[in-house]
């Protein structure tokens, strides 16, 4: 990826994607013009997408049209850039008072030259994309590890019967996993795909409502990070069942706490890739999903699975919402709090105290998730209380953000992987604990959006295979 970034660099003189994640950073800091301020944000996020799609079906040399287009919208990144750095001094009445019309027009400007790209880039895209098929076809057959995955051809979910569900998992014979809204099964349907079974207890109108969302969520969703649904069982004796993609390596829960090594539990590399594949899914939702964009409300370490090649994929969409368009928060709905959501250590506490969910929701749930593969340690940990000399039980967040936040990585830090880190190696972690940090702002407006997270993890990806793929 970051390779790719470089011809833009060259010829903008900026690397684009991290331009527009320091706007992005900026507008949730300024001081003046904070609505235009973020509206500049979203705008130059539509830009990430047309980017990311591009290069990731690119890699040919880059042609005149889109050397102009690249230079074009180096320019208008640094004008937008120092637009919103702008905002963020401290301006006296008289400055104000000078300068607001001439400000409001600067936004409008920037913001006609970021529709002027938009349109442009989308043409020179569709001509390049044409030009070059025979690179897309071999490019998505390793889409799952591109910032943004290709999507595979629709295909309709199955209904089954209990019969067939009962063939399939040999009678429910071999257990998964069990939690509060059912048990999951592993079975094999007649055509020999491998799926897993997820049986739900017998529900009541809240939970049937958060079985029929999330049939309704996963149905159309196509993303390598996001877990397929195969299909559904529904009888008239109250049997509700969903049937998805086997992701035969257990989650990311199982890895970390698990009693058995892995190439998870072992190396920082396939940690990281783990956490960005998961934020690539959450990306997906939040900007890509169709028919309306998804807030997933539930994201844990549990609800990580990982394939044969431990490639993530999102599951447990029991909680979650269409995002509403318009609007920055929405209640969290009955069928979403009866589909379980996040889990008490993952859940925003904003959403906690308001009832109102908003994507910075999954942001702080992944940022949980980061410190949780950072230290090994589970959501809630049980530590010694010296002030009533008994164990007491805490969240991971209040047991290991105050070392991360005092730059005392180390005293928290997982040491399966590399049992004495160097300081070489300590810089991607800390990239990783710094974004944590971040993402786990009690203010939701504070986090950073999910294409910053993305943007952050590729980066110490790319410095731990720098360093030895330790």
């Amino acid at each position: 990826m970051w390779q790719l970034l470089g011809n833009a660099a060259t010829l903008t003189g900026v690397d684009p994607l991290r331009l527009i994640t320091m706007i992005g950073q900026a507008a949730r800091t300024a001081r003046h013009n904070k609505s235009d301020c973020e509206h500049l944000a979203h705008r130059v996020e539509d830009l990430a997408e047309l980017l990311t799609i591009s290069w990731s079906v690119g890699g040919g040399p880059v042609e005149a049209a889109e050397a102009r287009t690249l230079a074009a919208l180096g320019e208008t990144l640094a004008e937008a850039h120092e637009l919103v750095v702008s905002c963020q001094a401290h301006h006296c009445l008289a400055y104000n008072l000078f300068t607001a019309h001439r400000q409001s027009e600067r936004f409008k400007d920037v913001d006609n030259k970021i529709t002027s790209c938009l349109h442009n880039f989308t043409l020179v895209t569709h001509i390049v994309i044409n030009r070059r098929l025979d690179g897309l076809m071999m490019h998505t057959n390793n889409a799952h590890r591109d910032m943004t995955t290709m999507a595979e051809p629709a295909a309709e979910a199955e209904e089954f019967t209990l019969a067939e569900i009962a063939v399939a998992t040999n009678d429910f014979a071999v257990v998964l996993s069990a939690g509060d809204s059912g048990t999951v099964y592993k079975g094999k349907l007649h055509d020999g795909r491998e799926v897993a079974v997820k049986r739900l207890r017998r529900c009541d109108s809240a939970e049937e409502a958060a079985f029929d969302t999330e049939l309704d969520i996963l149905s159309p969703l196509r993303h390598g990070n996001i877990v397929r649904l195969v299909g559904w069982c529904a009888d008239d004796d109250g049997e509700r069942i969903v049937v998805t993609k086997l992701m035969s390596n257990g989650s990311l829960h199982d890895h970390l706490h698990g009693r058995h090594s892995s190439p998870v539990t072992l190396t920082w590399k396939a940690r990281v890739e783990v956490l960005l594949g998961a934020a690539r899914g959450v990306r997906y939702l939040h900007r890509r999903a169709m028919p309306a964009h998804v807030i997933h409300g539930g994201v844990t370490s549990t609800h990580i699975l990982l394939d044969d090649d431990a490639s993530a994929a999102l599951a447990g969409f029991g909680g979650s919402v269409w995002r509403t368009a318009g609007v920055e928060s929405q209640p969290l709905s009955m069928a979403a709090i009866a589909g379980g959501g996040a889990a008490y250590g993952y859940a925003d506490p904003e959403l906690i105290g308001t009832g109102m969910i908003k994507p910075a929701s999954d942001v702080y749930s992944l940022g949980v998730v980061m410190l949780e593969t950072l230290t090994g340690k589970p959501a809630m940990v049980t530590v010694w209380d010296e002030r009533s000399s008994a164990m007491a039980t805490m969240t991971l967040v209040s047991f290991a953000l105050p070392s991360v936040r005092a730059g005392r990585l180390v005293d928290v830090l997982d040491r399966r992987p590399v049992a004495e880190p160097t300081a070489w190696q300590l810089e991607p972690l800390q990239l990783v604990a710094s974004l944590a940090v971040q993402c786990l702002c009690i203010n939701g407006d504070d986090r950073p959006g999910v294409l910053e997270v993305v943007v952050n993890l590729e980066h110490a990806l790319e410095l731990i295979c720098g360093r030895g793929h330790f």
